[in-house]
């Protein structure tokens, strides 16, 4: 009696319009033990409730509940059915994953359906559910072999679906042409039907699938058939998106800009007006990227894709050089959406824009934020960079070797050469002349077609020179030699170069020295010290023409004192040179006679009386050695 009177309560509810209590109430009969004559009822009842008011999880659990305790056949097969069909309904889940669970309890359900002999009308329902499940869990092949199986067996009403769902399953496996033959046999074979028409369209997806520049030419065609608002919207979106894939960005604007105030579902509403900023980014159209994007964060401010199109117009701005307006997109990236996939280039955008306006520390702090938020990231070699850069500037020579170490490490093809300068600069304001060796001599080597720095050459050749390692003095000063622009370096290099590579023996190198460094000097005094020494490496280049001239020069440069003594002895050996030994002795002579400076005449009366030893006048130069060593014991003695 009392189940009865809630039976009938819940009858009086759903006729009232409280249609809520009532369905709750037919769950509780259902429920109930028995004898319970009402539960059949009353789960039947409720599920059509449940189902009207959206309640879909529960309407499918009183089917599923009714297809296993009923001993009614056809109501077994009918329950059955709608609760695969409800179950088909909810297989897509959230974001677009499929329900493996509901796949699974829709599969059991419809096959349960379709395999009872009283299933009647049902059991095409189920078949087609079958089908449509198969598509939208991805079954393309599986859906394919049963619909080649049992297309004729459905009844009339059912085959044009399966049909639209076999050539859709085609194209989803790259099959063009079989769904373009499949497409076409809907069209003629059911032209007064909606899947005609769905297939009509499915067709041009299929063309612009296969070949975008024929889609639109079938498109305007399709166009002309008059279809309804949102159809007709969704064929000009595959216009738009032909266009795009042709990159022809200027004919699909107007399109995806139509397409913004269509009867598009909101998430293609989105995508074309995303879309239509993209082709302004292709055609570099500044204030139509920022209108465009602008609004679409206004518009679609829940779209996942509202971080990219930040991105974009932070991007815009910046070309634009409205760096504030960037920065304010990109710190809306970085704080609102802390997991977007833009968020990386949004961090490495703004310390590259902070470093334009010269806010070095904050350019650094961020990208700081940038390697810790991602060690790994594909932009780590420059923001290294740029914080060894802002350390350089600042003079912390440190600090900036570290980063600039990492860059060139992460990235040698990029950063090598730009890293590498600024560490020679480091070491050698710290005057670490070890460590500035080590990094000069490496990327000489490895760069030789880059420049070192001209005054780090000039330091460390004079360096080495003055501790008589020619070698390596003549190795740094050679390359500064070679360099055009020498900023602020004097010309004096070119006598340490002339002298080290005379040091060596290396006479073409030392003449040309010697020549760049007359070319510029201006001092009389030190052009006529530099002409000594050409003139000696004359000598030793066995060009004693050359060194007579020279020695002529100086003389005329100097006509009295300690230099123009030294033109008289080169004045000698250009003589010795020739094999004037007589000659070269009398020219010595003079020079002994002529001076008495402790510097000049033991060298004058020493290379006298080797001239007169070798002219075979063994009595002079006898003579003179002993006049040498009473006059400069010191001298004699070596």
């Amino acid at each position: 009696m009392a189940l009865s009177a809630r039976y009938f309560e819940a009858r009086c509810l759903e006729i009232l319009g409280r249609k809520d209590e009532a369905a709750d109430i037919y769950q509780e009969v259902a429920e109930a033990g028995n004898p319970n004559p009402y539960r059949e009822d009353a789960r039947l009842t409720a599920a059509s409730i449940l189902i009207g008011r959206g309640r879909k999880i529960d309407a499918l659990k009183q089917y599923e509940a009714l297809s296993n305790e009923t001993q009614k056949p056809a109501l077994k097969a009918e329950t059955a059915v709608r609760g695969g069909i409800i179950a088909l309904d909810l297989v897509q889940a959230d974001k677009g994953r499929i329900d493996k669970t509901m796949v699974e309890r829709a599969t059991s359900l419809l096959q349960k359906g379709r395999s009872l002999p009283e299933a009647g009308r049902f059991r095409a329902i189920a078949q087609v559910g079958l089908r449509r499940l198969q598509y939208q869990s991805g079954q393309y092949a599986q859906l394919l072999a049963d619909y080649k199986k049992e297309q004729d067996k459905l009844p009339e009403a059912a085959q044009a679906e399966v049909m639209l769902l076999g050539a859709n399953s085609e194209r989803q496996l790259g099959h063009a042409d079989k769904a373009e033959e499949l497409y076409r046999q809907i069209i003629a074979k059911y032209p007064d039907r909606e899947e005609a028409k769905e297939a009509a369209y499915q067709r041009l997806i299929n063309v612009y699938n296969s070949d975008p520049a024929a889609l639109l030419a079938e498109a305007e065609e399709f166009l002309k058939t008059s279809p309804t608002g949102e159809r007709a919207d969704q064929v000009k979106l595959l216009k738009a998106e032909a266009l795009y894939k042709q990159q022809n960005y200027t004919e699909a604007v107007p399109i995806y800009a139509e397409l913004r105030a269509s009867q598009l579902s909101p998430k293609l509403r989105a995508e074309s007006a995303y879309k239509l900023g993209l082709c302004y980014v292709q055609t570099k159209n500044t204030p139509e990227i920022v209108e465009a994007f602008t609004y679409y964060i206004q518009t679609f401010p829940d779209n996942p894709q509202v971080p990219a199109a930040l991105a974009q117009r932070a991007l815009a701005y910046e070309q634009d050089k409205n760096y504030n307006a960037a920065l304010s997109d990109l710190n809306l990236i970085i704080t609102k959406y802390p997991s977007a996939h833009e968020r990386e280039a949004a961090l490495q955008l703004k310390a590259l824009i902070l470093g334009q306006q010269e806010n070095a520390k904050d350019m650094v702090g961020t990208f700081r934020q940038l390697l810790r938020e991602f060690p790994k990231s594909s932009v780590a070699a420059q923001a290294q960079y740029y914080i060894g850069k802002a350390a350089f500037e600042a003079k912390d020579y440190k600090t900036a070797m570290t980063a600039l170490n990492a860059a060139r490490q992460l990235n040698k093809a990029e950063y090598y050469n730009l890293a590498s300068l600024r560490l020679i600069l480091c070491q050698f304001y710290l005057k670490d002349r070890p460590a500035l060796t080590k990094e000069m001599n490496s990327f000489m080597a490895n760069s030789p077609n880059v420049n070192p720095p001209p005054e780090v050459l000039e330091w460390l050749g004079i360096e080495y020179f003055n501790e008589k390692n020619y070698q390596t003095a003549e190795k740094y000063l050679s390359t500064l030699g070679k360099i055009d622009n020498r900023g602020s370096v004097k010309p004096d290099f070119w006598f340490y170069l002339g002298d080290a590579a005379t040091k060596l023996k290396n006479f073409s190198e030392a003449e040309d020295a010697f020549g760049k460094y007359l070319q510029t000097a201006k001092d009389p005094a030190g052009k006529a010290k530099v002409l000594l020494a050409l003139g000696a490496v004359k000598i030793g280049a066995h060009k004693p023409d050359d060194a007579q001239k020279i020695a002529e020069e100086i003389m005329a440069l100097q006509p009295e004192g300690r230099v123009n003594a030294e033109a008289r002895l080169l004045a000698g050996d250009v003589q010795l040179e020739r094999g004037n030994f007589d000659d070269a002795g009398k020219a010595f002579m003079s020079v002994a006679l002529l001076y008495d400076d402790p510097a000049i005449t033991p060298r004058a009366l020493d290379k006298a009386a080797s001239a007169y030893q070798r002219a075979g006048r063994v009595d002079e130069a006898d003579r003179l050695s002993r006049q040498l060593r009473e006059r400069y014991p010191n001298y004699a003695r070596g």
